[in-house]
């Protein structure tokens, strides 16, 4: 497994704080925790192909939040998965995050099926 946290561009290995994401792979899942939002994802975009190598599934269930640029960031993954015919998909969307998915109809994002 592993796991790092990010925070003003440095990582840290520290509990999840306001403002911060961490993340953590474990065989074909990648687990999200914290907050995404504008503040805290550019870490995570400037590592992304590490970070989603082999990985297949995205659990959200730990996010406490989710802003309009991180759920930019979840469609740019998806599409940038489709188009290499790969299969990404979201699991464990809270209330909040399907709202906002809902507000911006991205219902997609969230079907476990191929478009």
């Amino acid at each position: 497994m592993e796991k790092a946290t990010f925070y003003n561009d440095m990582m840290i290995n520290e509990n999840v704080n306001q403002g911060t994401v961490s993340w953590e792979k474990a065989g074909n899942t990648l687990f999200l925790q914290g907050t995404l939002d504008r503040d805290s994802l550019l870490p995570l975009w400037q590592q992304k192909e590490y970070v989603l190598e082999d990985i297949d599934n995205i659990d959200v269930s730990q996010l406490s939040r989710v802003d309009s640029t991180g759920l930019a960031l979840f469609v740019q993954l998806k599409g940038e998965c489709q188009k290499r015919g790969k299969s990404l998909t979201f699991s464990g969307a809270g209330e909040r995050l399907s709202t906002l998915v809902a507000l911006y109809g991205l219902q997609a994002l969230l079907d476990d099926h191929q478009a």
